[in-house]
């Protein structure tokens, strides 16, 4: 038995289409059924990827990069963020000029104030794209921004009037920031992340790093990577990755998925 960890965007998802193309559930279905195990490890909370689970079925979820595990239906591991803490990250935007998005266990929460947008107009841009993508894709949290809901990790965006140096210095000690390109920084708890996902994912299974396979294609899966023995990156893909020796696969709509679990034999 091994152990598939996919990530989502740009890997499993199409970014064109928003869909799992059908060789890649075939493909999934295909390792299932010689006894390997498949998951999805995503910077996403479970409630966040709502609409994945109706397009494919796994056998466990790792979300929040690593702050919620899910196998087999169960619970395994679950890590929240004191409210102490979530305050002080709101308090961050009007701070550090930032725009602060809270992912939660039921969502995505984020309120910039509308001087903070005015004063800044690549910040304004960005969060409005952002923003645009979350509601098309249903990812807004029911409850108000300053209710009282459990905190998973966040995600800032920066603009020219941004203060990243002084963010970094509040919050560095606490939390790993991640660099994805276009001033969106992914802000995960210590001790925390894909790496950390798939090592107690592998433990909770008696399994080894050698029978981890790793599939993904940006920035965030550097840490899933280094946790597994064997890698495969996406045809578009952060360089970074190639640091790991990966197998560069095609992209997901042209059959990438299908190639790589072909490559290495799990079919």
């Amino acid at each position: 038995m091994k152990a598939l960890f996919f990530d989502v965007d740009g890997t499993l998802l199409d970014e064109e289409t928003h869909r799992i193309p059908e060789s890649a559930k075939r493909a999934v279905q295909l390792a299932q059924a010689q006894g390997h195990k498949v998951f999805i490890n995503s910077g996403r909370t479970f409630s966040m990827l709502q609409k994945i689970t109706r397009m494919i079925s796994v056998d466990g979820w790792l979300c929040g990069c690593g702050t919620e595990l899910i196998y087999n239906g169960q619970t395994i591991y679950k890590y929240c963020i004191e409210d102490r803490v979530k305050q002080r990250i709101k308090a961050a935007a009007d701070r550090y000029n930032l725009v602060v998005i809270l992912e939660g266990y039921s969502g995505w929460h984020c309120a910039p104030s509308a001087s903070l947008l005015a004063g800044d107009s690549l910040l304004k841009e960005r969060y409005e794209k952002a923003r645009s993508y979350v509601l098309a894709e249903g990812l807004i949290a029911p409850e108000p921004y300053d209710s009282d809901y459990t905190l998973a990790k966040f995600c800032i965006q920066a603009g020219v009037s941004s203060d990243l140096s002084g963010f970094r210095k509040e919050f560095e000690n606490e939390f790993i920031i991640i660099d994805r390109g276009h001033g969106f920084y992914e802000c995960v708890p210590a001790g925390h992340g894909k790496d950390t996902a798939v090592a107690r994912m592998l433990e909770y299974l008696g399994l080894t790093r050698d029978d981890a396979y790793a599939f993904g294609d940006s920035t965030n899966d550097i840490a899933m990577f280094s946790a597994c023995g064997h890698c495969t990156a996406m045809a578009q893909h952060a360089k970074e990755l190639e640091a790991f020796d990966p197998y560069i696969t095609d992209s997901v709509k042209d059959d990438g998925i299908l190639h790589a679990i072909e490559h290495f034999h799990l079919l």
